[in-house]
């Protein structure tokens, strides 16, 4: 079943790429700001990844090991960033951003992208720690274990593919947001979504295939990049400790 999925992306990069390519000439190419908006993109989706697995993992950690009506509580505050229209949460935390300038800044666009992935990111990340055995610590301390071996021997490789899916869900949501980037950037932080907005009009069959291509593979270089610095940083700690 893997391997079927593997081939249909496959074909569906090799279709995008041929209709894409058959558009000699796409305007969006010639578009000075393209390929700095590209660079912009992929560093705020690597800062909003890097907030979301740093919160997600601490914040399902404490809610997998929570009962009672304080989980129940945790449960509806992280709901609520879901059920509420995002540009309605958006425009009354614009007042707020405003008087703390953090309006047509860097930080600012981070801050308002992490409204739509950090609830799926900590809900991620608590299912994924729900999942193992409770006593996992215990199990470490009664074999003398330190906290350092529990994180990197036990939680690291065991949390791989829950957080690889936290990184995918942050990048795919923080390069596809368009109304939230506008609104906070006021157009100064240039993101991809901002650049390719105003082409889709044209209805060109060319530039859709060719934004679907820099999307793609914007998200699946993030991926690959981070599966060999997560293998590498585990690799590397174990080494040091000999």
């Amino acid at each position: 079943m893997r391997w079927f999925i593997y081939i249909q992306y496959f074909i569906m990069l090799v279709v995008f790429a041929f209709v894409a390519l058959r558009g000699r000439e796409i305007t969006i190419f010639n578009d000075p700001n393209f390929m700095r908006a590209i660079w912009m993109t992929v560093l705020v989706a690597l800062v909003v990844a890097v907030i979301n697995l740093i919160v997600g993992n601490y914040v399902g950690y404490y809610l997998a090991n929570m009962t009672g009506h304080r989980l129940t509580f945790f449960d509806v505050c992280l709901q609520l960033p879901l059920i509420v229209p995002l540009i309605v949460v958006a425009a009354g935390l614009d007042i707020w951003f405003i008087r703390l300038d953090l309006v047509e800044t860097f930080f600012g666009v981070v801050l308002i992208q992490l409204l739509p992935t950090l609830p799926y990111s900590i809900r991620i990340a608590r299912n994924a720690y729900t999942a193992l055995d409770s006593d996992i610590t215990q199990y470490v301390q009664l074999m003398g274990g330190t906290r350092k071996i529990l994180v990197v021997d036990i939680y690291l490789p065991l949390m791989r593919r829950a957080n690889e899916t936290m990184l995918l869900f942050a990048v795919v949501i923080s390069i596809s947001q368009y109304a939230i980037t506008s609104m906070i950037g006021g157009g100064i932080i240039q993101t991809i979504a901002l650049i390719l907005f105003p082409y889709f009009s044209s209805s060109q069959l060319q530039l859709v295939a060719a934004a679907a291509l820099c999307t793609i593979g914007m998200t699946y270089g993030i991926l690959l990049i981070f599966r060999w610095m997560y293998i590498g940083v585990i690799k590397l700690v174990r080494m040091i400790d000999g």
